[in-house]
């Protein structure tokens, strides 16, 4: 998670720079002035690319294997989405005999982030896109998003079950932050 911008960037994501600025040292979030909460839910994962490519999208921010664990926090002006910095499943993946010296250093690294506090965050700011497309299954959405200078994003979110009415609300407020083309 290194794509650190400045708060202007509709979609920034990263690790320990998001520590007093988007999450407090326990967890929580850090809200505008203006800004409140509108629903929160536990067990989502998301994907965060910079392009609407196939074969080789910019990533902005991945998703981790196995059961969805992070919180998605939808705010009145912002989609934000917090996960405990899970130090196996970013690991695992690099454990082959060429990869091992990848690994150690990636390992130490998260256990140095993780003792300072720090969270993996997904900050998406609502207001900077217009809404080129929803796919919705029952436990998947994706949005295809056109930032005002032309950039395509797309974000993926998965979650751990069913759950029409947290879904319902996440698309009404993007659809309602965002200019429909």
């Amino acid at each position: 998670m290194t794509n650190r911008g400045p708060r202007e960037t509709p979609i920034r994501a990263g690790d320990a720079d998001g520590l007093g600025q988007v999450y407090s040292e326990f967890g929580g979030l850090i809200l505008g002035p203006t800004e409140t909460v509108l629903a929160e839910r536990k067990g989502w994962d998301l994907a965060a690319y910079g392009s609407w490519r196939s074969f080789f999208p910019k990533p902005i921010f991945h998703p981790l294997a196995g059961s969805p664990s992070g919180t998605l926090h939808l705010t009145s002006e912002r989609l934000i989405y917090l996960r405990n910095i899970d130090v196996w499943k970013e690991v695992k993946p690099l454990l082959t005999p060429l990869g091992i010296p990848a690994a150690a250093e990636k390992e130490s690294r998260l256990k140095r982030l993780k003792a300072q506090g720090a969270r993996q965050y997904c900050e998406v700011n609502l207001s900077q896109f217009r809404l080129a497309g929803i796919k919705r299954r029952s436990w998947f959405m994706r949005f295809r998003l056109l930032a005002s200078d032309g950039r395509r994003y797309e974000l993926f979110l998965r979650t751990d079950q069913e759950d029409a009415d947290f879904f319902d609300l996440l698309e009404s407020a993007v659809r309602k932050h965002t200019v429909h083309m």
